[in-house]
């Protein structure tokens, strides 16, 4: 994939002095570097050079099962269950929920007749998405609900239950904080938080980006024409946007959607949301490296939407560069150990 980024980009090659200490650097923490593919590609796409730049090819197969239990997943970050794993913590409202083909409605198992009505009795407009693989947004949607018929083409809600078969959740839309709102008002425009729980125990935030959605969408997606933007340890927002593998990833971006100016921009309560993904963290030990999905709520408020613990994306490094910072080497040495 990332030769292709590569070649269809025409990504200039790296110095020869780069690829050496890119080479120097992971020999020095025991691990041959087969290639500087993605050191390409983040040079090009952040406009600097780091020898310590994680390619995804050594992150994915190797460093992830290293530092996270695979045991473990999906059926913990199954979002059915993510309700009682962090109880105390601010989330949408869930109205039904369906397990293996089971419905809840107020966590007991109803009939599919209770669970139609549980929809069709809340004026609310609500969010339907699987919950054991809703990757990239996928069959995310919105809708809204008119004597038992859906937004969604006309469905009626149990044909939409149908459409997503089981494992799936039903939730109210979050209002979200008027200033996130403002950037763009279709999406829950939310925050990507990387947090590393170290072998001291303590919970440390890595680095953290806002997704702004594409007006007109439903999810905040980078994936789907969504643009990101990282943001500083004080929650303000610097650099440059982007929107994922437009000419190979590098799109600067001053604004939001709706116009508003991002350099500076500063995330409601964001200490709050550090505070939230430190308390939550140690509820999941058997994953070391946790990418949060936080959005802002009506209160400015953080309100969890989601977590992340395989498959994790790593492509905030194009706007914030290496994200390890002073755990760099232990993490790599607990990443790249051998069993």
């Amino acid at each position: 994939m990332i030769k292709e980024v590569i070649r269809n980009s025409n990504i200039p090659k790296l110095e020869p002095h780069e690829i050496e200490e890119a080479k120097s650097f992971y020999k020095s923490k025991g691990y041959k570097l087969k290639n500087t593919y993605w050191h390409r590609f983040y040079k090009f796409a952040s406009g600097e050079f780091h020898k310590d730049y994680l390619p995804l090819d050594i992150f994915r197969p190797i460093m992830e099962p290293n530092l996270n239990r695979r045991l473990y997943w999906p059926a913990f970050v199954d979002k059915n269950l993510m309700s009682n794993i962090f109880k105390e913590f601010n989330q949408p409202k869930t109205v039904v929920s369906n397990i293996n083909g089971f419905y809840y409605v107020d966590e007991t198992i109803v009939n599919e007749t209770t669970a139609i009505e549980a929809c069709n009795n809340i004026d609310s407009e609500f969010i339907i998405k699987p919950t054991v693989d809703s990757g990239q947004g996928k069959m995310v949607k919105k809708f809204k609900v008119s004597n038992y018929k859906t937004s969604i083409d006309n469905k009626s809600i149990i044909d939409l239950y149908k459409l997503y078969d089981k494992d799936f959740i039903v939730q109210k839309v979050v209002d979200q904080s008027d200033k996130l709102s403002a950037l763009n008002a279709s999406t829950l425009n939310s925050l990507r938080v990387v947090s590393y729980l170290d072998i001291k125990g303590k919970v440390n935030v890595l680095a953290a980006y806002l997704r702004i959605g594409k007006p007109g969408s439903d999810t905040d997606n980078i994936s789907i024409g969504g643009m990101a933007f990282a943001v500083d340890k004080e929650g303000c927002l610097y650099g440059k946007g982007f929107i994922h593998r437009q000419k190979g990833g590098k799109s600067d971006l001053s604004k939001a959607p709706s116009g508003v100016p991002l350099e500076g921009f500063q995330i409601p309560n964001y200490d709050k949301v550090k505070e939230m993904v430190k308390a939550m963290h140690p509820l999941v030990p058997m994953f070391k490296i946790i990418s949060w999905d936080i959005g802002i709520d009506k209160d400015d408020l953080p309100i969890l939407i989601e977590y992340n613990t395989f498959y994790q994306n790593i492509d905030l490094q194009m706007f914030t560069g290496p994200f390890f910072g002073e755990f760099t080497d232990e993490i790599f040495r607990l990443g790249l150990k051998t069993n």
